[in-house]
């Protein structure tokens, strides 16, 4: 049934990253330059001009894919155990993108300039680490349904 409270929580992770996608992740300024990391580039900004702008599309990749499952393990509430698979794949799929957003920021984004400075997380972050834990939650409201049906089915 949609209206589940883990339907709710996979639409919830499907919207954060959404917004992981639509916002800056990570930024940091400091005399004259800057660095600042998106779902899409890496750059490193002297003054106006960019001095280095790597391309990071995998992590664009990585969060539609993500919401893509999310969406998609919404309408498998007919068959939970299929539904808790397509949650934990979603779970890995969110792992890896905040393990490969933290590789950016601490050793290509801080390499450039001000090692010492840590920047500032952007809402792109948070909203892949909120995907996470609604994910999670989710997940562990979609095992006390089939704990519940399966303890049902056994006082039969």
């Amino acid at each position: 049934m949609l209206q589940r409270p883990q339907s709710l929580l996979l639409l919830l992770t499907a919207i954060c990253m959404i917004l992981f996608m639509a916002t800056p992740i990570w930024h940091k300024a400091g005399t004259g330059e800057e660095a600042i990391l998106s779902p899409y580039y890496l750059a490193h900004m002297k003054g106006t001009l960019a001095a280095v702008a790597k391309p990071v599309y995998y992590l664009a990749i990585l969060a539609v894919v993500s919401a893509g499952v999310s969406i998609f393990t919404i309408f498998q509430y007919k068959n939970r155990v299929r539904q808790m698979l397509f949650v934990a794949l979603n779970s890995l799929i969110g792992a890896a993108l905040l393990g490969a957003t933290v590789y950016l920021i601490q050793f290509e984004g801080t390499k450039y300039f001000a090692p010492e400075q840590q920047g500032e997380f952007g809402i792109g972050f948070w909203a892949a680490f909120a995907a996470l834990v609604f994910n999670w939650i989710a997940n562990r409201l979609i095992r006390r349904d089939e704990k519940i049906v399966r303890d049902a089915d056994r006082m039969r």
